[in-house]
């Protein structure tokens, strides 16, 4: 390969790495850019600073504005930022006297309303605290009188259950007790028949002793009674 063709190529290589870099850092400030863009800066402190037609001194002044005001960023080149004022003025001013950070007097106010805002979340919050305490209270009482109402009832089940068996109990037991009455009415019964036979029997017993004591009476009355001898004469 000739000298030339190698100088060649390596410029056209130099020239192509060139190119991509020149490339990406366009895309790299296009992209800064496009993130500046449309962002809110605010004023550093100085005494006043002046908004212009366009990018330079020569440019007439529109508009002089004081430390601390917000503008709204359309476009910035260089040392120069075109920004939107709050009355919707366009113009340029110079990005030297833009901060992103807010003054002083500005954050002070804003803590303070965030400040206000804690309060007054806060004193929500303790409201609803207070809220949810009271109804904390009253579902604890609901609850302990849904326990006790729940114990008494299971002591009332407990008690009907006892009172179940007793009655189980007292109704077989009653059962029992009927049937040894009738088997005590029975034997009443017989012992009352067998007395009933006893009697009859003691009666003809009676009958009949008194019956064979009269009528031996009677054949002792009708034997003859002991004859008895006369005494000689001659005694």
């Amino acid at each position: 390969m000739k000298l030339c063709e190698v100088k060649t190529m390596r410029y056209f290589c130099v020239l192509a790495c060139t190119i991509v870099i020149s490339g990406q850092s366009l895309l790299a400030a296009e992209e800064m850019e496009n993130q500046l863009t449309g962002k809110t800066v605010y004023v550093k402190p100085s005494s006043e600073v002046v908004v212009r037609r366009g990018k330079g001194t020569e440019y007439k002044i529109i508009a002089l504005v004081k430390d601390g005001s917000s503008l709204e960023v359309l476009e910035e080149d260089e040392s120069y930022a075109r920004v939107r004022l709050p009355n919707d003025k366009e113009g340029w001013i110079l990005s030297r006297f833009l901060s992103e950070e807010p003054p002083l007097d500005q954050l002070v106010l804003d803590l303070r309303k965030k400040n206000e805002a804690a309060a007054v979340r806060t004193a929500e919050t303790e409201d609803e605290l207070e809220e949810l305490q009271a109804i904390l209270n009253q579902t604890k009482a609901e609850l302990s009188n849904a326990l006790e109402q729940r114990d008494s009832a299971v002591e009332d089940y407990a008690e009907l259950q006892q009172a179940t068996a007793d009655v189980v109990k007292i109704k077989t037991e009653l059962q029992e007790t009927k049937t040894e009455n009738e088997e005590l009415s029975q034997e009443l019964a017989a012992i009352q028949l067998e007395n009933d036979n006893l009697s009859k029997d003691k009666k003809l017993y009676w009958f009949l002793g008194g019956a064979g004591v009269l009528l031996l009476g009677m054949l002792l009355g009708r034997m003859p009674g002991p004859s008895r001898r006369r005494k000689s004469s001659l005694i």
